[in-house]
């Protein structure tokens, strides 16, 4: 079997330069690269990534790290984040925390020993947790630095890159939109409470409700965790509170799902009697009936802007530490608008 040595040989070059053009790690000039690759293919010659990491320790792979791996959330990201990072010449390892803190910290752990270059996360963790924020800036492997992107929120702009969206904004825009609709009880089903973005979106909504003279008190207001079901029980629980309501945000489209189901069951019209809003604009928000307005989350471009962030932080770590805020808007669809012109979003699955 060929080896480095045969290569570099063949090519007329260093072997250094061979590792070079073989692992990326520096630029080297189109006719040498060229010469390279074509001793790799006369040869038959196959890189060895546990070798070569264990040599430069830089494996090429970056970790991934997402609290439930199986929503309909995440595939657009994932789609993103693989489509620059492949090109790039890195792969990936995905790994489910299950909205457990301690399984995060575990598994960031374990990335950490198995020599990642780098993490992309989406944290469950506090975000005032110091010393959380604290490991997470000083990963490394050995004197090799592990960079971290955070996903969806900025854990701390200072030490950790961040893609996010105005999530704030976002609930503001949706509650507009239903004053404008002639919503005049307006409820809302909040996320969980480890969930800043949950936290931020329902300040948006108390705080848009006060600038269209409207009111949120607790009764107004359940919180479940994101899935459909939680979102169905909210709706019921709303509904007995709230007998005259006739508007809803949902923190995400899931749980506004549900809470379309619930309405159905109990007797309601969407949108004539009660109109919704979610969040995040997944593709079955356009397939269910009636078909769901909600806040578009650009969420190829979050994990696309992502793999760009670490893998410019890899290749320089000096680059700056940014904080990645990108663009949102409202879609929408007939659960506020029965003469809403909608299409079926059949490209995502």
């Amino acid at each position: 079997m060929a080896n480095i040595k045969d290569v570099a040989r063949m090519a007329g070059v260093s072997i250094a330069t061979v590792s070079h053009v073989t692992r990326g790690t520096k630029y080297v000039s189109e006719s040498l690269r060229n010469r390279v690759n074509e001793a790799i293919q006369r040869l038959g010659y196959e890189v060895n990534p546990v070798a070569s990491g264990l040599k430069s320790r830089s494996t090429r792979v970056i970790g991934i790290v997402l609290p439930n791996i199986n929503s309909v959330f995440f595939p657009p990201i994932l789609k993103g984040i693989e489509d620059y990072a492949s090109a790039q010449g890195y792969r990936l390892t995905f790994c489910n925390t299950d909205f457990d803190v301690e399984k995060e910290q575990e598994t960031i752990r374990m990335l950490q020993g198995s020599w990642v270059d780098g993490i992309i996360l989406d944290s469950v963790a506090e975000v005032a947790d110091t010393d959380y924020v604290r490991f997470l800036s000083n990963l490394s492997s050995g004197e090799k630095p592990i960079p971290v992107v955070s996903l969806e929120r900025r854990v701390d702009s200072g030490v950790i890159l961040s893609v996010r969206i105005n999530n704030y904004e976002g609930a503001c825009l949706a509650v507009r939109h239903l004053a404008e609709c002639g919503c005049c009880k307006i409820v809302h089903i909040a996320g969980p409470d480890f969930c800043s973005m949950a936290d931020d979106r329902l300040r948006g909504c108390r705080d848009q409700l006060k600038q269209c003279g409207l009111g949120l008190d607790k009764s107004q207001v359940v919180k479940g965790d994101f899935s459909p079901e939680q979102g169905y029980t909210a709706m019921l629980c709303l509904l007995e509170q709230n007998p005259d309501l006739d508007g809803v945000l949902s923190a995400n489209d899931q749980m506004a799902i549900g809470a379309i189901r619930a309405l159905h069951e109990s007797g309601r019209r969407v949108p004539e009697d009660v109109k919704i809003v979610g969040f995040d604009n997944i593709f079955v928000s356009s397939l269910i009936s009636p078909s769901l307005t909600t806040i578009n989350v650009p969420r190829y471009q979050m994990g696309h802007a992502a793999a760009e962030l670490l893998i410019r932080r890899l290749t320089d770590p000096d680059a700056e530490l940014e904080d990645v805020m990108l663009p949102i808007h409202l879609v929408v669809r007939r659960s506020t608008d029965p003469s809403a012109q909608t299409t079926w979003d059949l490209s995502s699955w």
